[in-house]
């Protein structure tokens, strides 16, 4: 099943080149958008709270966020899993990680909307003008 939202872009950040524990070097690069909805009948927000998360990009994907700016409407689609692990407490709790594999503009002008159809022109066969005789035709009062 494929995980998507569709939102507003805030900001995006510079791609970092980081190192994880095991030593091997990666690339993540942040991107914030705002998931506020609006009720489709008039328009209005329908939440007054910001919903804004931050999506992390990783690796070759980060390069996906160049052809992208602040402002502009888009629909992010990610993969959603979750861990467990035992604080040093020993209590157990759950990692949630939201991976992004996709972005794609969204609304007008878009890849995203269907194109519309293009219909060719039926063309009327002409038939050549023939006089018909007057058959006695009478005109309506």
């Amino acid at each position: 099943m494929a995980n998507s939202v569709i939102g507003q872009i805030l900001s995006i950040g510079p791609t970092l080149s980081l190192v994880s524990k095991s030593g091997s070097p990666f690339s993540k690069r942040s991107l914030v958008i705002s998931l506020r909805r609006f009720d489709p009948n008039t328009g209005e927000p329908v939440n007054d709270y910001e919903n804004t998360p931050e999506l992390s990009f990783m690796g070759d994907r980060c390069r996906e966020l160049d052809q992208f700016s602040v402002g502009q409407n888009v629909e992010v689609f990610f993969d959603l899993s979750g861990r467990k692990y035992v604080d040093q407490s020993g209590v157990e709790k759950i990692i949630n990680d939201i991976r992004p594999y996709k972005i794609e503009a969204y609304g007008r002008g878009s890849a995203h909307t269907t194109p519309q159809p293009q219909l060719n022109p039926v063309q009327t066969p002409q038939y050549p003008q023939t006089q018909m005789p007057n058959q006695g035709y009478v005109e309506p009062f």
